[in-house]
């Protein structure tokens, strides 16, 4: 993964690329960044995710004093999901297992294109090997912002309330199963 150094760089690379940055804060001694080079980032989906969807950023906390405290940045590993002018549009503090990575590459990646207009990018993206993600903690999150950016672009209410519904019945003790608010 070709990660660079400088946020400045980052945004000439998202302006030219027009890919959104992947910003990863650590630090020295982190025990989560450590294990995310050992176990995340050895998986070959989550090399290829990131390199095929984002211009990776990799700064450190404690050095990158001003951009930190622009992005209120406080934990590594910690992730900032931003547009080509640095603006933050999600954001994930600490360390993920590879298939939960995904999911979170998937969602960061889908809320910095939705904000655009730019439906069908991040359906294709959310949509990515959906199925491999049965059974995950963060599969409905995934589910319902996929959901969320289809509605947005058709305007097919029927259908999204069949996707919420789905997931209240599929995933009921899920924080997004309590979000299905229709009488029936």
């Amino acid at each position: 993964m070709n990660w660079l150094t400088n946020l400045e760089e980052a945004k000439e690379e998202s302006l030219k690329l027009r890919k959104p940055i992947l910003l990863q804060f650590e630090m020295d001694g982190c025990g989560g960044c450590k294990k995310l080079y050992e176990k995340t980032y050895s998986d070959e989906n989550v090399q290829a995710e990131m390199s095929d969807w984002f211009v990776l950023l990799r700064l450190d906390l404690i050095k990158d004093r001003g951009i930190r405290r622009e992005l209120s940045g406080y934990w590594t590993p910690s992730f900032y999901f931003l547009d080509y002018n640095g603006k933050s549009n999600f954001n994930f503090n600490g360390y993920l297992p590879a298939d939960e990575f995904r999911i979170i590459l998937r969602l960061g990646f889908a809320e910095t294109q939705i904000p655009k207009g730019k439906y069908a990018d991040a359906i294709e993206v959310m949509s990515k090997d959906i199925e491999q993600f049965k059974g995950n903690s963060l599969l409905p999150k995934l589910l319902a912002q996929k959901g969320i950016a289809e509605y947005i672009k058709t305007k097919d209410k029927k259908t999204f309330m069949g996707v919420m519904k789905g997931i209240q019945l599929k995933y009921s003790t899920s924080l997004e199963a309590q979000m299905y608010f229709w009488e029936e």
